[in-house]
């Protein structure tokens, strides 16, 4: 498949300009499919190619760093990150995600307490996982980014996403809403797309 995909980039730049947009998507399908061969190659043609395309080449560092993680390489993955983006000279954008809540914006951002009613969330959290696990659900450690801390569990961490802090927190307003609309500035990681 990728093979498939990579002779397609290169047929349409037989004839057009390099798209960063199509070297993301075979980098995130090497990313799902946790390749760290073909996702460095990739990367490093877009160094070469793209090499002005500081947000571009951000998101790869990040995907490419996020392949090491789901492999188990933390350290690797830290350093990769870091020097790359020391390199790039940019910084990194904290995910954030925006939802309404009664006719306001509200922003939250991954493990984020600065809600009035994390507690409320948290808990709401909570009662959904015992629920998952009751049901047979997995938490897969493949989309860790990180290590885990002391007290932490790989279930803890996940539910820490700002994509189910969302959730819970439009799922505990009265009365619940009947659609939730979830903005984020980042990808949405596989383990919160396809619980």
């Amino acid at each position: 498949m990728f093979d498939e995909a990579q002779k397609l980039i290169e047929d349409y730049e037989k004839t057009n300009t390099p798209s960063i947009v199509m070297y993301m998507s075979l980098l995130s399908g090497a990313r799902n499919s946790r390749n760290s061969n073909l996702s460095e190659k990739i990367y490093k043609r877009m160094k070469t190619l793209f090499p002005n395309a500081r947000e571009g080449l951000v998101s790869g560092i990040v995907l490419l760093s996020n392949i090491y993680s789901s492999l188990g390489k933390y350290e690797e993955a830290k350093h990769f990150r870091s020097n790359q983006i020391e390199e790039l000279g940019v910084k990194v954008k904290v995910g954030l995600s925006w939802t309404e809540i009664k006719g306001h914006i509200v922003q939250l951002k991954a493990h984020d307490h600065s809600h009035p009613q994390s507690t409320e969330i948290y808990a709401k959290i909570d009662r959904l996982k015992s629920k998952a696990i009751e049901n047979g659900f997995i938490f897969d450690s493949s989309w860790m980014t990180r290590s885990l801390n002391e007290n932490e569990t790989i279930e803890s961490v996940l539910c820490g996403h700002i994509e189910l802090l969302v959730i819970a927190l439009n799922s505990i307003q009265e009365p619940t809403p009947k659609f939730i609309q979830v903005v984020e500035n980042l990808r949405v990681c596989g383990h919160c797309r396809n619980p």
